[in-house]
C-alpha cells in the first residue's frame, strides 16, 4: 500500500473563498494593461528571434552558394 499520499478535503466555504480571491485578482487590472504589455513584449522578442534566424539562414545560403561559384 502507498502510505505517502494524502487527500485534501476542501470544504464548500473554503472553495468559495478561494474562487472569490481569484476573481478579485482578475479584477485588479480591469483594462488589462499588464496583459497587453506582456503580449507586446512577447511579440517584440519573437520578431527579434525571427529576424536573427532569417539573417543566419541568408548568411549560410550566401556562404554555401559562394563555395560552388568559386569552384566553377
Amino acid at each position: 500500500m502507498v502510505t505517502g499520499k494524502q487527500i485534501k478535503i476542501i470544504k464548500r466555504a473554503e472553495r468559495h473563498t478561494t474562487q472569490a480571491a481569484l476573481a478579485d485578482e482578475s479584477r485588479a487590472s480591469p483594462d488589462g494593461s499588464v496583459v497587453i504589455a506582456r503580449s507586446d513584449a512577447v511579440t517584440i522578442v519573437t520578431g527579434w528571434v525571427r529576424e536573427l534566424r532569417q539573417k543566419k539562414v541568408a548568411e549560410a545560403t550566401r556562404g554555401f552558394e559562394s563555395l560552388f561559384q568559386e569552384a566553377v
